[in-house]
């Protein structure tokens, strides 16, 4: 497969993109991500340079590749050849996603086979959008065996703002999708946790969905419930939410729900929908050094030789490695097993019907 990935951190927005995206002919898809102060003009120019691309970009905490994490730097992967793709934007996905449905079954209609093929998704954040997004989306997907992978803007951490781009137009209430065909091998998806189950277990059992709020667990104040099993007060919480996130239990899979707040009468809000009568676990970290190790053995093993691999690294992680001082270190040592990859670091990861946080979520092309 030949693509490029390329970097430029230049403070003149032309030749920012000039550097970032050296090297390039014509590319059959791009993919780019930036602080949000700069992320407008990047995609107007990067449109200019390159008119018969597919191009989605989105804003992001990070942007890493092989050589380490960046932000405030505009950072890009084209792909040339080795592919073969057809992309979309869904509109008004807070409410009605579905009205676009069209454009999913137009993108796959245009395959003349779909093996091998996986498709990427980057919606706008802080609109609780995902489900709705996954739900459009994977109505057309399931049918047709394809899997998919994505995740969600983010901005610099303060939850402020989250824009993406397709083509050149920007959205900020959208999910922008590409569909991808490996024409060279198939593609690995992986998802990595560095938080364990404690030995609390609890059922939703009074939630608000669409809020995302859970108001009892064991039909008892949810907050007060996630006090206790912290051994802490509901005045103290609040200092736990961001390392102690819950598990949303499906079958043998669990799926990190990342808290937001305690709401109003003792409830507890979340970053990611809690069903009724879900099971939820209590989390804790887990040593996140020997997890990263663990899952670079494991697609080493699996994808000897990744032709290109595209990382999503939730937002939380970032900000926890980076407190640590290990967030650089953490983008090089994935390109031990990723090779020359792209990533971002947004507000939600997603893998087919599944959207969670506080994960990496990895697509691994043979």
């Amino acid at each position: 497969m030949n693509y490029k990935v390329g970097k430029s951190s230049k403070r003149d927005l032309s030749d920012a993109v000039s550097e970032a995206t050296a090297g390039l002919k014509s590319p059959k898809l791009i993919l780019f991500f930036s602080d949000v102060k700069n992320f407008e003009t990047y995609t107007i120019k990067i449109r200019d340079k390159f008119e018969n691309s597919i191009i989605l970009g989105s804003t992001t905490f990070a942007g890493f590749c092989r050589d380490g994490a960046f932000k405030d730097t505009l950072l890009v992967m084209g792909i040339e050849d080795g592919i073969e793709c057809y992309a979309d934007v869904l509109e008004e996905v807070d409410k009605y996603p579905l009205k676009y449905i069209d454009r999913v079954n137009n993108c796959i209609d245009k395959f003349n086979n779909i093996t091998n093929t996986v498709c990427f998704e980057i919606s706008t954040a802080l609109i609780s959008c995902e489900e709705l997004v996954l739900s459009t989306l994977n109505s057309v997907l399931s049918e047709k065996n394809i899997p998919l992978f994505g995740g969600s803007a983010g901005d610099q951490g303060k939850a402020e703002r989250t824009i993406i781009s397709f083509n050149g137009t920007i959205y900020e209430n959208a999910c922008a999708f590409v569909i991808i065909k490996n024409l060279n091998g198939k593609i690995k998806l992986y998802r990595e946790n560095i938080y364990k189950p404690t030995k609390h277990y609890f059922t939703a059992t009074k939630v608000d969905v669409r809020n995302r709020i859970v108001y009892e667990y064991d039909n008892k104040p949810a907050a007060k419930v996630t006090a206790e099993a912290l051994n802490t007060t509901l005045e103290n919480l609040p200092k736990y939410l961001d390392s102690y996130p819950l598990g949303r239990i499906i079958g043998s899979d669990m799926y990190i729900t990342a808290n937001q707040m305690v709401t109003e009468g003792n409830g507890m809000s979340y970053h990611a929908r809690v069903y009724n009568n879900s099971k939820m676990v209590l989390l804790e970290p887990d040593d996140y050094k020997n997890v990263i190790s663990e899952t670079i053995e494991k697609v080493k093993k699996d994808v000897p030789n990744p032709s290109l691999a595209i990382m999503i690294n939730c937002l939380a992680r970032s900000m926890l490695f980076e407190n640590d001082g290990y967030l650089n270190e953490f983008a090089k040592k994935m390109s031990n097993a990723l090779g020359n990859y792209i990533g971002f670091a947004g507000y939600g990861e997603q893998l087919n019907e599944q959207h969670f946080n506080q994960t990496m979520v990895l697509a691994v092309f043979e």
